[in-house]
């Protein structure tokens, strides 16, 4: 017997959502947002944060499925989805949603356009010291791009809305790439904290990141800075740096280092 065909996006995506659709008297993307938050702190471990979200859909009732089970289910097929064929179903996601309700929603670059424009930014085999970033982050599309053809090197996005730092979080997470996500503001430098991706042999660890932390890597300068400057700077594209500077190194391994090895992994599937 053969094989099913891997999901595509399109159809995994759908899959996903339902489950979160079965969650009745709130808008979609206030479950969307709410089981994003609960995934990234189920895998920080962070019992506190969890449940002062479970707290407000209240007990369960005897013969009637919790949200909670809901919220269970849609990770489960996320993580299926994953393991049958790796994309940013996140994204995806949030992008059908979106048009569905008509809701005012962020569209991200599509996967194939991003890896296009990887492959005219990224060498095929990026070193292990190059840093992958992107000032405006998305679900993290560019950044998975920069993982497919080095896992060992270091990314590093921003984006200013927290919906954006989960997804890139949990995406960058399953792929066990050493990752800094900051929630914040490319331009303004202003950050909110972020999160951490630590790679480790059994799987990715996620820690949270402070805002002193997320202050001082959203100022690191990655490469030397140009003789000249313009009054107005304007939003840099994702890029990646291949001889990063002294000081980006310093402030990577000092931020790295606060975190110890914990062997919280959640198992390397090999995205």
């Amino acid at each position: 017997m053969s094989k099913a065909p891997p999901p595509s996006p399109s159809v995994a995506a759908p899959a996903i959502a339902k489950h979160l659709h079965q969650i009745a008297h709130q808008h979609f993307f206030t479950s969307f947002d709410d089981w994003l938050a609960l995934s990234v702190n189920a895998f920080l471990r962070d019992d506190d944060a969890y449940m002062a979200i479970m707290r407000k859909y209240g007990s369960r009732e005897e013969g009637k499925q919790h949200p909670a089970d809901h919220f269970a289910h849609a990770l489960g097929a996320w993580m299926r989805a994953m393991q049958q064929s790796p994309a940013d179903y996140l994204g995806t996601v949030y992008e059908q949603e979106a048009v569905t309700n008509k809701y005012s929603g962020q569209f991200f670059t599509p996967e194939a356009i991003t890896e296009l424009m990887a492959a005219i930014s990224m060498p095929d085999d990026p070193p292990d010291t190059a840093i992958v970033s992107d000032p405006a982050c998305g679900s993290g599309r560019m950044l998975i791009a920069g993982i497919r053809r080095n896992r060992l090197a270091t990314f590093v996005g921003t984006d200013v809305d927290l919906t954006c730092v989960h997804m890139t979080a949990l995406n960058c997470l399953v792929r066990n790439a050493t990752t800094y996500v900051i929630h914040g503001n490319s331009l303004s430098l202003e950050t909110y904290g972020g999160f951490h991706v630590r790679r480790s042999p059994l799987g990715g660890e996620l820690h949270r990141l402070s805002k002193d932390q997320t202050d001082r890597l959203i100022r690191m300068p990655f490469t030397a800075p140009e003789t000249t400057t313009t009054a107005l700077t304007p939003l840099p594209p994702p890029q990646i740096i291949q001889k990063p500077t002294p000081e980006a190194k310093t402030t990577l391994d000092d931020v790295s280092r606060s975190f110890t090895v914990n062997k919280r992994g959640q198992k390397d599937f090999g995205f």
